[in-house]
């Protein structure tokens, strides 16, 4: 059976790729193939039933775009965009769906079987290295219903293709070395290769390993946090290391070293539900799949409250967790998905989240990733209604990427009373000729959050300031399971489904409540915002009004 005429959004090939849409370079993928799958990955990451379901009845969502209707095989309908239909053929949902337990297997089956008869010989767009390492790795970690107890007719043709998707990675070695998490999803989809008895087993384990740890070597900070920033990034790397390296006979000293690393940087970045903060182009993720990763995790678990080198402060007491980004953009190479989020911060408390930022999830479309990544996307505040940061536009190569801004006068202190963190950055000076300086503090019950937000003209600072006062927004966004109301001039009353009650008040001129969003769950969902507003002077110093704004929150109950 020939594939459908594609109904996705059409694209021209990169010159880069023509190489692969050559029936020669097809050849060269071979027919050689494995008899079957003799070990299958042990992939930590646990499925969202709720997402399985959808699946199982044939209801196909991907980040917030869907295909309307029910269809038990999405491939042959028209999709909404080159990005769903890529996703799709990732296969990432397949987790989801094998979460269900056996109810799910003849649907697994029928999946995989359609997309080898359809797509399994070549895709333009299937085809892309890193999303064939991703289906692989899916495959050999979730795929067991369709490659043991599926139709034994179509086996060998499952097999064939698993085969040529190991070879294809092993072609493109040095075009994955460039997308970092997937030069990490393909090393660990190579070992997985090898270590199923694919042909040519000892190369692909090896070059897979080779793979992981330039990764290793290459892609994390010294306190364990990924180049990225993203906290989701950093957990994807852990869960596809974590498989990877059980699969390997011999484990290499520099994984092995790196992973207790990594696994200690994920607990620094988690909320009291055990999900991550959503920073740098990042969601919450699964805390199951984070604690059963780390219960994996070999090496001393070593708690921290500041990383150095991933910029991010935890001020965490008591039944409050607050998580306070202190640093600019990561390297430029890094910086596609890099949010512009200086002095942003998100806090919870027991295993309730209040304040977030809205968060952008691998799923989501492009379109909305761009946009999580304006200031005004995060709990900071936004100096008139400009970045605090630069998106380099880099002329339809991809991505705008992220520069600045600088961080300075970060210091953390404590006393009897509390911890304090503060941080400044200059991303608004060269638009309007002043620094940000924020304040957090946060109480030894952990009952009492403060903020002090300054905008401040440096001294040496040159040029002709604005005449107009220039206006202000601090925002908290607020979890979708959080309602609120002001309640009095100044004043807000926050409360969540677990019976806490918290109090909101500034001296900022003007709060306000207003529609957000939240992409930082399994799917969007409507939510609010509280705003502080006012205008600043931009010949202020910060230490009065109007440059200078005081909020609390404290809880009632």
């Amino acid at each position: 059976m020939s594939a459908p005429a594609s109904p996705r959004p059409p694209r021209p090939i990169a010159a880069s790729e023509h190489w692969r849409a050559n029936p020669f370079h097809r050849m060269r993928l071979g027919d050689a193939t494995p008899d079957r799958i003799q070990y299958w990955g042990n992939d930590p990451r646990t499925g969202n039933l709720e997402r399985g379901r959808d699946i199982l009845s044939g209801r196909w969502r991907i980040g917030a775009e869907h295909i309307k209707g029910e269809f038990a095989q999405p491939w042959p309908l028209a999709q909404p965009s080159r990005h769903f239909t890529a996703r799709l053929h990732s296969f990432n949902w397949l987790t989801d769906l094998a979460a269900l337990g056996p109810v799910a297997n003849a649907r697994i089956a029928e999946l995989i079987d359609t997309w080898v008869e359809l797509y399994g010989e070549w895709d333009e767009l299937a085809w892309d290295p890193e999303l064939a390492a991703e289906r692989l790795y899916a495959w050999l970690c979730w795929g067991r219903a369709a490659f043991e107890t599926g139709a034994p007719e179509r086996r060998v043709a499952l097999l064939r293709s698993a085969a040529r998707h190991a070879r294809l990675l092993l072609l493109a070695q040095s075009e994955l070395s460039d997308r970092h998490l997937g030069s990490i999803k393909a090393g660990a989809a190579l070992v997985l290769a090898g270590a199923a008895g694919f042909p040519e087993a000892r190369r692909l384990s090896e070059q897979g390993e080779e793979m992981l740890v330039e990764a290793c070597a290459k892609q994390f900070l010294p306190d364990g946090g990924h180049l990225s920033r993203s906290p989701e990034a950093l957990a994807k790397a852990f869960f596809d290391l974590i498989t990877a390296t059980e699969a390997l006979e011999e484990k290499p000293q520099l994984i092995t070293d790196t992973l207790p690393k990594l696994g200690n940087m994920l607990r620094m970045l988690r909320h009291g539900d055990g999900g991550l903060a959503c920073f740098h182009g990042g969601s919450e993720g699964s805390a199951a799949s984070i604690d059963a990763a780390l219960a994996r995790c070999p090496g001393e678990v070593r708690a921290f409250q500041f990383a150095n080198h991933s910029a991010f402060q935890r001020l965490a007491i008591g039944p409050m967790c607050a998580i306070f980004d202190v640093g600019g953009a990561p390297p430029l190479s890094y910086a596609e998905r890099a949010h512009a989020s200086a002095l942003a911060f998100e806090m919870s408390s027991e295993r309730e989240r209040l304040i977030v930022n809205i968060g952008a999830g691998r799923e989501l479309s492009p379109e909305a990733r761009q946009a999580a990544r304006a200031t005004n996307a995060h709990s900071t505040l936004s100096l008139g209604d400009a970045l605090s940061a630069t998106l380099e536009d880099r002329r339809g190569k991809g991505s705008p990427r992220l520069v600045g801004p600088t961080l300075d006068e970060v210091r953390r202190s404590s006393d009897e009373s509390g911890v304090t963190v503060q941080g400044r950055h200059d991303g608004y000076r060269n638009s309007f000729g002043l620094l940000h300086r924020r304040y957090v503090f946060v109480d030894n019950d952990g009952k009492n959050l403060r903020g002090i937000d300054e905008l401040m003209r440096p001294m040496k600072q040159k040029g002709p300031a604005p005449k107009e006062h220039i206006p202000y927004v601090t925002r908290f966004h607020l979890h979708p399971s959080v309602s609120a109301r002001v309640i009095e001039h100044q004043m807000a009353l926050l409360e969540t489904p677990g019976g806490q009650s918290w109090r909101l008040r500034t001296d900022a001129p003007v709060i306000a409540i207003e529609a957000s969003t939240y992409w930082g769950g399994h799917f969007p969902r409507d939510t609010f915002q509280i705003t502080l507003s006012g205008g600043a002077d931009p010949l202020g110093h910060g230490l009065s009004p109007p440059n200078r704004i005081r909020w609390a929150l404290a809880r009632t109950t």
